[in-house]
């Protein structure tokens, strides 16, 4: 009976329900939430439609992984894309951003740890955060290559620097979910502000 109560769902709309049930899943239980069982079970279909749609649980939680990195990406360049303003200010856009309270949620760690942690084991999951990280370096490295035309800064490694800037959106995105009473939205939001005018001041100038 249960699985009738959805024969009229489109496949589309079954595959859309099952990623978002699998990150439900995922921030309500982490690594116990990497179930068929239960990712159906949050679902309310059969087991066997997740096999049916995606091939395997992996193949399922690619395409969440994929789905919550869309989300992000699609809310920083949206703002971009309508942006006039200077790359500087666009950049500054980026960090206000990436610790909103609209788009910051400390419950997501536990499925980014997932994410993460089968980046190694499945090809699908690598190649998908291969993928996102690639579309994030592109935005950040363009930015950085425009200030450096505002500013007219020469001689710079742009590549270290937009790894540099990565990692530390990463380390302080990991940093507020762990310890939140030590580091606050403000608090990361200058730390990336006090980076942007290191870089302007040469702080990756080649000698």
């Amino acid at each position: 009976m249960r699985i009738k109560k959805f024969d009229r769902i489109e496949p589309d709309e079954r595959k859309a329900l099952l990623i978002k049930s699998a990150i439900r899943s995922l921030i309500n239980e982490g690594y116990a939430g990497l179930s068929v069982r239960k990712i159906a079970k949050e679902a309310n279909v059969s087991q066997g439609l997740v096999n049916h749609h995606f091939g395997s649980i992996y193949s399922l939680i690619t395409c969440a992984y994929r789905e919550m990195s869309d989300d992000f990406l699609r809310s920083i360049s949206g703002y971009l894309e309508i942006s006039n303003n200077s790359a500087s200010e666009q950049l500054d856009a980026f960090f206000c951003c990436s610790f909103s309270e609209q788009l910051f949620e400390q419950d997501l760690l536990k499925p980014w740890l997932v994410f993460w942690s089968l980046v190694s084991d499945s090809e699908d999951m690598a190649n998908a955060y291969e993928a996102v990280n690639g579309g994030i370096e592109e935005i950040l490295n363009h930015l950085l290559i425009e200030i450096n035309h505002e500013k007219g800064l020469e001689n710079t490694d742009i590549a270290l620097a937009t790894q540099g800037l990565m990692a530390l959106l990463d380390g302080l995105w990991v940093r507020l979910c762990l310890a939140p009473e030590d580091l606050s939205l403000e608090s990361a939001l200058k730390i990336c502000r006090n980076w942007a005018k290191g870089y302007q001041a040469g702080l990756y100038t080649v000698e």
